[in-house]
């Protein structure tokens, strides 16, 4: 699987078109995915990214038990910005550093692993993310082993080792009902180990899906 991922990263990435299948719609059903689709293409407009801050995310894969494995955490009840939702390791990006380097000093500094361990691969479209203020940069790597897990318990809630079959089995097209700031809203989501994934972190995996194909 990890080949076939490798290889895919080398060709067309379908960006807003995965995005858009994961993005939250009026219960009405007046949001429909083209209208999904419309807001992303406003957002990657060369304005609208100018202003947003930039940060990295770390796809992290590893080989065990013949599966494909990734960990997923749970970012803290009172972090400012997506209390309490599943996420990938990764966080804004510093001074005098890149994106890349950014995705792999996140991940070291919330569960441990040790950047030397990672090979990038590749990188996903970069998601913007308003609510936040950010334009997520989202990297492949792959590890030769399991990490020995870290957690920093200042900036993770939980850890999550999560098998991709278990993600791949769960992109069925489901969603809840659900209401945010008022409005009742239709959010498409993954439901893994018991755990809900949605907004940016769902909309990242449903690309990184597509290079499993």
């Amino acid at each position: 699987m990890i080949e076939k991922i490798k290889a895919n990263l080398g060709g067309e990435l379908l960006g807003i078109r995965a995005w858009a299948k994961m993005a939250v719609k009026s219960s009405d059903g007046e949001n429909v995915e083209s209208e999904s689709l419309q807001l992303f293409s406003d957002w990657l407009s060369k304005d609208k990214l100018s202003s947003l801050k930039k940060a990295a995310v770390l796809i992290a894969l590893f080989e065990k038990d013949g599966e494909t494995w990734f960990p997923l955490i749970r970012r803290p009840e009172n972090e400012k910005n997506h209390p309490g939702q599943i996420a990938l390791p990764g966080g804004a990006k510093e001074e005098n550093e890149n994106l890349e380097e950014t995705a792999l000093r996140e991940a070291y500094e919330e569960i441990g692993i040790v950047p030397e361990d990672v090979q990038i691969i590749g990188k996903l479209t970069p998601l913007p993310v308003p609510v936040s203020g950010y334009l997520i940069h989202p990297y492949v790597g792959i590890i030769n082993k399991e990490p020995e897990w870290k957690i920093n318990n200042e900036e993770v809630a939980e850890l999550f080792v999560l098998k991709l079959s278990e993600l791949l089995e769960s992109n069925n097209g489901y969603s809840e009902k659900w209401t945010i700031r008022g409005f009742e809203v239709d959010v498409p989501i993954f439901k893994v180990m018991n755990q809900t994934v949605w907004g940016a972190t769902a909309s990242v995996l449903s690309e990184f899906i597509e290079l499993t194909k």
